[in-house]
């Protein structure tokens, strides 16, 4: 993990740079999206959907997590968490990562401990396998690796691969379930690496034309028992549409059992700019 919370005047042009970067997604000339928005935040679940072809889709948030652990807690800050999804298909986009600047620190017996930098990057794809059919899901499949290109303090200095399928089914006109199952690598400095199976299940649940929920439940388990514990953890959240192209999102959660953080909080934006 990395460790320090940033400056006031660091975390601020951090905050002012998403206000800034909400404000020109609203300024932008209205167009009428093609689809509907689907985003792959805030939740855990990615979704089955691709972007359209052609268009540009940003989402970008901040999170704040904490962990305690008898006398010592850590505290850790992460923004903007950066996805570019590019629709160059009907069927495949292109997705580039960026976990943002990371700031943490770590408050135990033996003193404080404060890290800070900018964290790793990462690059995959999201392709739609099967489109929804009556009862059938929409299947997609995910494909990317991160990019350790991070300081030092926070980079994990490996390149993890990651593989996962997503599905989604509309169970009525206001509920709907997705669920993905995948395995990743996931590595710490000095720590080397493990190989992990994960899966998540949310459901989603429209709460008017431009307000919606959901509630989820997410973990992993390492695939050799040697590598230490799994975790189990719930969220929910909310997210506002402000336009058809452009939406807002708060979500938090905490942990149910094993190695995950006690509790986080994340607020986000994203929008569309379409063709």
């Amino acid at each position: 993990m990395t460790s320090a919370l940033p400056d006031r005047s660091a975390r601020g042009r951090a905050l002012l740079g998403l206000a800034l970067a909400g404000l020109l997604a609203l300024s932008l000339p209205a167009s009428a999206a093609e689809e509907p928005l689907v985003t792959d935040r805030p939740d855990q679940t990615e979704s089955a959907e691709v972007v359209p072809k052609g268009t540009l889709q940003l989402e970008a948030g901040w999170t704040f997590t904490r962990d305690d652990e008898g006398a010592a807690w850590l505290e850790q800050h992460e923004i903007p968490q950066t996805l570019l999804r590019v629709g160059v298909s009907r069927r495949i986009e292109l997705r580039f990562g960026w976990d943002g600047y990371a700031t943490s620190e770590i408050e135990s017996p033996a003193g404080r401990v404060d890290h800070d930098g900018v964290g790793d990057a990462s690059l995959g794809l999201k392709a739609l396998l099967r489109p929804a059919t009556g009862r059938e899901p929409q299947i997609a499949l995910l494909a990317g690796t991160t990019l350790p290109v991070g300081d030092d303090e926070v980079t994990s200095d490996e390149a993890d691969p990651e593989l996962r399928l997503a599905l989604a089914h509309d169970l009525t006109d206001r509920l709907s379930l997705g669920y993905n199952v995948g395995v990743a690598r996931e590595s710490e400095p000095g720590e080397g690496s493990r190989e992990l199976a994960f899966g998540t299940v949310a459901l989603g649940i429209g709460l008017g034309d431009r307000t919606g929920m959901f509630l989820e439940l997410f973990g992993d388990t390492p695939l050799d028992s040697g590598d230490g514990d799994g975790a189990l953890s719930f969220d929910a959240g909310v997210t506002y549409l402000l336009r058809d192209t452009v939406q807002l999102d708060l979500a938090a959660g905490r942990r149910l059992g094993g190695a995950a953080p006690d509790w986080f909080l994340g607020v986000g934006l994203s929008w569309r700019w379409p063709r």
